[in-house]
């Protein structure tokens, strides 16, 4: 909204520059984008949120500046204008009682009577029309054309610029009529029928439907509803007898209308963001007063229909509370001034609390948390001295499982892999083709689209069209994970949902900026798996049991298991999957249920003590049977060394011509340490023997 410097003295007295008063208004949260000169004036182009429309009026941002200078508010008085204009010798009690009535008094008042009935009071609450007769329709005088001029709207006519100077100065927008282009002397708000037309006063026809408001004489509308008006009523050179209307219209019926009609005014944008109910009369009164000034006329009948003031509410706000919050003792008659000086009503039942009552232009106040912000805008923060808070100690500030997510994404990432985020709601077909759905899949009764018809039951679906997306953008080597949740329905028709871990690989890897390109493998993502159970705090067993999955190829899946638990599935995705999905290169994935993973996790930080004794390592080669699982292999392993084996890897898999068919070669590096000595070459050899023994007496493998 514009704000003319000049234009705004005319409501507060202001000893402050355009920069300064800007500089001040933004501190106290109404923003101002800019200033620039027009001549003798200052514009200041200010940025109005939607909780405070009463900052759309000259006298709600002059409020603002009298509460932050301390200076008196000047709102202009309208005068009862029936009571100052009207050339009547009635008494005060006459004119009062004739104010609201509906019926013509005598037979002078029938000239140009109006009936007004409201169909929808759901969306309008309250509906005024006054009206004014014999008006003299001209050119505005110069003062008014400057006003407008400041803000960016042209001069019409002196009864159009009235209402546009009303609506800036007051903050309602109103509309005048041309009373005999009204056909039957009606005014009806209701819906509009669906196919009606209307020609704006801008000149385009508009097509309405049935959930667009609009003010209809008996004949058709003659009005969009806070929006615009219509041509065919239109105040020009040759009116003489109008209808002022001012009313409060349903703030999202203006905004459907006016998106719907792609019809955006200063109307509708401050219907949308909600006028004062108790403002209507007060506008009404004072363009009624400008219109007899500058066009002369008769007032005649005053109509209000509707609800007069929404119901008050009352806040508390605790002195001591205030004072705790904004971290500064505030007095009492100080704090009561800031308050008063914004339009609350203000009253103090109880030492220590104000009882308060926010204007009907503040809808926004609701809390007393909102009233000590107000105190502290208006006070001022850069007058809240700075101070550092006391150091407290505090409990967890995560919740575990929070904790756990959080460490599989550092950890995820460090390895290299980048997250993503997939659609909870997918086509049946795309998990079909993913084969990862059965009876268990949550269906959308109303989906808005065919690629939204279930709820994800595993995330590997997804995990495919992310690879298949950056794949046919020409980025093939991929590490990518996803934590996300899925969804089930259980056996008694209940639902649930779990948070799940996804994990993609494809392409070629990288070992270090000394290493060559190779292949992903699917020990590649055994090892990503098993570094990140290490990293997050799983200290218990993890291994891998060969299973068999319809995502997966028969050869290459496996159940993932911590401590003899089953908590997820990993392998190279079925090539029939990926076919399906358009993919051809090899993919691995895995998908661990988190919840399952959480109950093997301690997020207990334990420490020990560096080894004082160095470690001796030993490799070991030997040819086991292709269907024997490592998992049993490590476990003859440690349990045949004992205390002193610290840590055994396999470091190689061959599979050559040397090697009997069904058999497989592989070498495990094993690393020993005593505690309490160092080891010498005799006793690590008595250890290996006794475990080469095991192995060819347990699992049938020899050395190679």
């Amino acid at each position: 909204m514009r704000i003319s410097y000049n234009w705004l003295k005319n409501y507060v007295d202001i000893k402050l520059s355009p920069e300064k008063l800007a500089e001040l208004l933004t501190m106290a949260g109404l923003c101002v984008d800019s200033v620039h000169k027009k001549g003798d004036d200052s514009v200041l182009e200010t940025e109005i949120t939607s909780n405070r429309p009463d900052w759309l009026s000259y006298i709600g941002v002059a409020r603002e500046v009298a509460a932050l200078t301390g200076r008196k508010l000047k709102v202009p008085s309208a005068r009862h204008c029936e009571e100052a204009y009207r050339p009547t010798k009635q008494s005060k009690k006459e004119i009062a009682s004739s104010l609201t009535s509906f019926a013509p008094r005598n037979d002078k008042e029938t000239r140009n009577t109006v009936s007004v009935k409201v169909d929808d009071k759901s969306l309008c609450p309250r509906y005024t029309a006054r009206i004014i007769r014999d008006v003299k329709v001209g050119e505005s005088p110069d003062w008014l054309k400057e006003k407008l001029e400041a803000v960016g709207v042209r001069s019409v006519n002196n009864i159009v610029d009235i209402t546009n100077f009303c609506l800036f100065e007051t903050g309602e927008p109103m509309h005048a009529f041309d009373i005999d282009k009204l056909s039957g002397r009606d005014i009806i708000v209701r819906k509009a029928s669906k196919g009606e037309a209307i020609v704006a006063i801008d000149g385009t026809k508009k097509i309405l439907d049935e959930s667009m408001l609009v003010i209809a004489d008996s004949k058709a509308p003659v009005a969009i509803a806070g929006v615009m008006g219509g041509l065919a009523t239109e105040v020009d050179m040759s009116t003489k007898n109008i209808l002022l209307e001012a009313a409060y219209f349903d703030p999202i019926s203006v905004r459907r209308a006016s998106k719907a009609l792609a019809l955006s005014t200063d109307s509708s944008y401050r219907f949308e963001r909600r006028v004062d109910v108790e403002n209507i009369k007060r506008s009404s009164d004072r363009a009624t007063q400008l219109i007899l000034e500058l066009a002369g006329g008769e007032v005649g009948e005053f109509i209000d229909i509707g609800k007069m003031a929404p119901a008050s509410k009352k806040i508390n706000l605790k002195l001591d509370k205030l004072n705790k919050i904004i971290g500064v003792e505030i007095s009492p008659s100080k704090a009561r001034s800031i308050l008063m000086s914004l339009g609350l009503g203000v009253r103090s039942p109880s030492k220590g609390v104000l009882k308060l009552t926010p204007p009907g232009f503040r809808y926004d106040l609701q809390n007393e948390i909102d009233m000590i912000e107000e105190v502290a805008r208006i006070y001022g923060y850069g007058n809240i001295p700075e101070t550092i808070p006391p150091v407290l100690e505090s409990g967890r500030r995560l919740s575990p499982d929070a904790e756990i997510d959080r460490d599989m994404r550092r950890t995820l990432i460090n390895l290299g892999l980048s997250e993503i985020i997939t659609y909870s709601l997918l086509s049946k077909k795309t998990l079909s083709l993913a084969r990862s759905f059965g009876g268990n899949v949550v269906s959308i009764k109303n989906p808005l689209s065919s690629e939204q018809e279930v709820m994800r039951p595993a995330l590997i679906a997804g995990m495919l069209g992310a690879i298949r997306w950056n794949i046919n953008r020409r980025e093939k080597d991929l590490k990518l994970f996803e934590l996300g949740r899925a969804y089930f329905k259980e056996t008694d028709n209940s639902f649930s949902e779990k948070q799940h871990l996804a994990i993609g690989i494809t392409g070629q890897l990288y070992d270090g900026w000394i290493g060559h390109p190779r292949a992903a493998t699917l020990f590649d993502l055994k090892g990503i798996i098993e570094t990140l159970f290490v990293q997050i705090g799983t200290m218990k067993q993890t291994s891998v049991k060969e299973t068999l999955n319809p995502a997966f190829s028969p050869t290459s899946c496996a159940f993932i298991e911590v401590d003899g638990d089953t908590i997820g599935v990993m392998g190279q995705v079925d090539p029939k999957v990926l076919r399906d999905f358009d993919i051809k290169e090899a993919v691995y994935a895995a998908e661990i249920d988190c919840g399952k993973l959480t109950k093997h996790i301690s997020l207990m930080k334990t420490f020990k003590e560096s080894p004082k004794f160095p470690s001796v390592t030993r490799d070991i080669s030997i040819v086991a049977d292709k269907n024997i699982p490592n998992a049993d292999i490590i476990s003859v392993v440690k349990v045949t060394a004992g205390d002193i084996l610290k840590n055994v890897d396999l470091v190689d898999r061959y599979g050559g011509g040397q090697i009997p068919e069904g058999k497989i070669g592989l070498t495990y590096r094993l690393e020993y340490r005593d505690p309490n000595r160092t080891l010498e070459d005799p006793d690590v050899q008595a250890v290996h023997s006794r475990i080469i023994s095991a192995l060819e007496n347990n699992l049938g493998a020899r050395l190679r």
